[in-house]
């Protein structure tokens, strides 16, 4: 007895970030699977192209995000092989037995990227094509969110995500110049490929330990005022004093207060924190987050 083929209905993208634009490709291929008796599938990478600097999201987090969109089945190609594919062998290979495809109307694949929207029509008579997403007259993109994120424009972020900006690190041991200061911070350490796109600067923002989360301040940047040139993130949570080495710890950030910046004395930088600290709770107050 043959086994019965379930149609497929595939969303094919980078889903780097999973903002708004994605959003309405993933709840598109998902309605129309409901509406035909059929399975959604996700098609997607596990690297961005070279010429792309940082993620918005990790593999580990797009998953997740995946997911929260009604996402079941998730297929991630490995990019570097797929790549030089002559796009009408990738389509062969890896949408065969597909019944519908959705894509975003700028889609480009294969070989020197030869493969296009029309390709895909081509192969796959009903093929949905997703128009541009905006906001506020700007097209959504994960290039878009990225500029966006070295201007440190965390709450127009959060509008084309979606969600709040998010990010893992688990925690290290520091030098403890935090707790010398009065302010003891968890130190992080964030995978490479993500903490080249995390944004510089002062932000408001909530940490989440275990199924609870907890109000907090994190500075990422180079430690100026101390000398230091390498780029760390450390978190101050309001009211926490447990010890946290060794836990993975995702921080969300609401807004940004201020540049990093070096200070003339050790004394100055722990005044301007308790500025910090002031507007951040503040913060808190008016919006009762």
């Amino acid at each position: 007895m043959k086994k019965k083929v379930t149609r497929s209905v595939v969303a094919i993208g980078m889903f780097d970030g999973v903002h708004l634009g994605h959003r309405k490709v993933l709840k598109t291929a998902v309605d129309y699977a409901r509406n035909y008796n059929s399975e959604t599938v996700v098609l997607t990478f596990d690297s961005i192209p070279k010429n792309q600097s940082g993620v918005l999201s990790t593999m580990s987090e797009k998953i997740r995000l995946l997911k929260s969109q009604g996402i079941r089945k998730i297929r991630v190609l490995p990019f570097k092989k797929i790549k030089d594919l002559i796009p009408e062998n990738f389509l062969k290979l890896y949408l065969k037995n597909c019944f519908c495809i959705v894509i975003g109307y700028n889609f480009r694949f294969g070989r020197k990227r030869r493969g296009s929207v029309k390709t895909i029509k081509n192969f796959c008579k009903k093929t949905i094509i997703i128009k541009p997403v905006k906001y506020k007259n700007e097209i959504i993109s994960s290039t878009l969110i990225k500029k966006e994120l070295l201007l440190g424009r965390i709450e127009k972020i959060n509008r084309l995500l979606g969600q709040n900006y998010t990010f893992e690190g688990k925690v290290i041991i520091g030098l403890g110049f935090g707790k010398k200061l009065g302010f003891p911070t968890a130190n992080l350490t964030v995978e490479k490929e993500k903490s080249e796109s995390v944004p510089e600067g002062i932000f408001i923002s909530k940490v989440k330990i275990g199924k609870k989360k907890y109000r907090s301040i994190t500075y990422i940047g180079k430690r100026p005022t101390l000398g230091l040139s390498a780029k760390t993130v450390e978190v101050y949570i309001l009211g926490f004093e447990e010890r946290l080495y060794g836990k993975k710890i995702s921080v969300e950030l609401l807004s940004k207060i201020r540049n990093d910046k070096k200070f003339l004395s050790v004394k100055k930088l722990a005044q301007r924190i308790k500025n910090d600290l002031k507007i951040t709770k503040a913060f808190f107050r008016r919006y009762k987050l």
